[in-house]
């Protein structure tokens, strides 16, 4: 245990992953009051293992209390199949990625509009 990676309990029903992005809220001990953001989500040796993106300044101690919700990573899926709220996506899920952006007509090719 140290000021970035630490076991939890009460987190075994989640999946692994499932608080990575998240944001944790520390409740009690030497952080009370602090956020910090959820770099990794792990079962270690069927722990729940919890690493943040930057340490905290006050020693972890067992016993210390957080409140910790679940990340995304702004993906339509994510939002569709973990929240539940493809209604309110906010993002361009349909849009075509760089290579098709930046790519260019080019003589020799069939440009003619038609499937490849």
């Amino acid at each position: 245990m140290d000021g970035r990676r630490f076991t939890v309990s009460g987190l075994e029903a989640f999946a692994s992953g499932w608080f990575e992005r998240g944001t944790l809220t520390w409740t009690s001990g030497a952080n009370s009051g602090r956020r910090a953001v959820v770099k990794a989500q792990r079962d270690v040796v069927g722990a729940p293992t919890i690493e943040l993106w930057n340490a905290m300044t006050g020693a972890i101690a067992p016993g210390d209390a957080f409140i910790v919700t679940a990340g995304c990573d702004k993906r339509f899926g994510t939002c569709r199949d973990k929240f539940g709220n493809r209604l309110n996506f906010r993002g361009f899920p349909h849009m075509p990625g760089n290579d098709f952006a930046l790519g260019y007509a080019r003589q020799g090719n069939r440009n003619n509009g038609g499937r490849l």
